[in-house]
């Protein structure tokens, strides 16, 4: 399935925590493949109903706000703000243990949709409202997962 809009190409880092994803997201199906090939090419793509237009996420079989099963998946340019966010003061998986302390972030996309990831890179302290960018983290396994940087450290 073709992907529609913005051309923007995230960086790619290696997630730090040095793990494979494996069980940590689901597993690729013809549902969900073209937003994991995507996101191994750099970009980050929402579901976007083809009958009201509404972006969506997570990735569902039918829009939440019109019952349509017709959709086409749209780039995002991955900006957004904090609406809300949690530090981890110990691992709860194995893979994230030598990030602790972590945060992950509740983050409200352009597009409208809400996104989970990790704070990364950044001994920024989160805010509510803080201006995120959307990175790509390829973890050992060659798996791909968004991440946020504060607006300004993107680059």
């Amino acid at each position: 399935m073709a992907m529609t809009g913005s051309d923007t190409v995230l960086p790619i880092r290696e997630f730090p925590g040095g793990a494979a994803l494996g069980a940590l997201v689901i597993p690729p199906s013809s549902t969900t493949r073209p937003y994991v090939d995507n996101l191994k090419a750099g970009k980050l793509s929402l579901q976007c109903c083809s009958d009201c237009r509404r972006h969506r996420n997570p990735i569902a079989p039918v829009c939440p706000y019109c019952g349509s099963s017709a959709y086409e998946w749209t780039a995002s340019e991955g900006t957004g703000s904090v609406v809300s966010w949690v530090r981890y003061p110990r691992s709860y998986l194995p893979e994230f243990e030598r990030l602790v302390p972590y945060v992950v972030l509740c983050v409200e996309l352009t597009e409208g949709v809400r996104m989970f990831g990790r704070l990364a890179d950044t001994d920024a302290e989160p805010q509510i409202g803080m201006a995120v960018s959307a990175i790509i983290e390829r973890w050992t396994d060659d798996g791909h997962a968004p991440a946020f940087v504060p607006d300004d450290m993107r680059r």
